[in-house]
């Protein structure tokens, strides 16, 4: 009897996900990646939580209590209580279930915490050890470096590359996260290399095809790519990643002058605040105008 309860609330749960992901799919054209991770999360609340029942205040509280004793870092619970809300008010607002909606839950306050960046003689270094690997391995190498620090892209943006991303050699046609489009410009030594991969590279409509030209390489090997160069420049590994790249992308031109806007626009970002985190380079810049301007530092102590 008590297998046949539990049975029927797990079913009764998973039942719900499904038909939220179809609401993910259908309705807020959500991307894969959107809805892998909804699914992931939701997994666990349909295991701690009882959805053949009405959904009470008491019960949110103890799964939420239940997230904070297993050690999750803020970003993660916020995540996670995100999915929760988004997935009891789906329930609710299509009477599936009656839920509380969780509404009066406290997401834990978001770190800001600033990104790992590398400067620029680093990216120096891993186009200079490309000069030893053999023609495909190089080109590839640096066309990588060029689109993920040249252009900021994601992981995720640079593995799903294909020619017809690009607009007359200097632009790059991105449909990031949320299937926003955007249009970003690439360093013009980007056209050359593209010309020398594609004589050399396997007929495939992917920039980087895998084994199989019918699909792109992985994120894991665009990974461990970089991993080789680093290794290689006899860099620490944990300095460099994908990234890595996109935040010493998008340091380094604030830091040569280039407008908030214009980067957030570049990087895909739909809130300013995410693209301000990248500003904290220019306190350098800052102090330097302030002790080389400010009459104060002027006067003879």
């Amino acid at each position: 009897m008590v297998a046949h309860r539990l049975n029927n609330e797990i079913s009764c749960g998973h039942r719900f996900v499904e038909l939220f992901k179809e609401h993910l799919v259908s309705e807020r054209n959500a991307s894969p990646n959107t809805i892998a991770s909804y699914l992931l999360d939701l997994q666990d609340v349909i295991q701690h939580i009882d959805f053949s029942n009405p959904v009470t205040e008491e019960m949110i509280y103890c799964y939420v209590e239940h997230l904070g004793s297993t050690g999750l870092r803020a970003a993660s619970m916020r995540r996670k209580i995100s999915a929760l809300r988004q997935f009891l008010s789906f329930v609710n607002n299509e009477k599936l279930q009656k839920v509380d909606t969780g509404k009066f839950i406290q997401l834990p306050r978001k770190s800001r915490l600033l990104p790992k960046i590398v400067d620029r003689d680093v990216i120096d270094r891993l186009h200079k050890v490309l000069e030893d690997w053999d023609e495909m391995d190089r080109i590839r190498g640096h066309l990588i470096l060029y689109l993920l620090y040249g252009s900021g892209l994601r992981v995720s943006e640079l593995i799903s590359l294909k020619y017809s991303n690009f607009i007359q050699g200097r632009f790059l046609k991105i449909m990031g996260k949320g299937q926003r489009e955007r249009i970003i410009p690439v360093a013009s030594i980007v056209d050359d290399i593209l010309a020398k991969w594609s004589s050399i590279a396997p007929d495939s409509a992917w920039i980087f095809p895998s084994v199989n030209p019918q699909k792109h390489i992985t994120r894991q090997r665009v990974f461990q790519i970089l991993k080789d160069m680093a290794m290689a420049a006899d860099i620490p590994l944990e300095k460099i990643s994908p990234h890595v790249l996109r935040h010493a992308f998008a340091t380094h031109i604030l830091d040569n002058g280039a407008d908030l806007f214009s980067v957030k626009k570049m990087l895909g970002h739909q809130q300013i605040a995410t693209t301000e985190i990248y500003t904290h380079v220019t306190r350098k810049k800052l102090k330097k105008v302030i002790l080389e301007h400010h009459p104060l530092n002027k006067q003879s102590t």
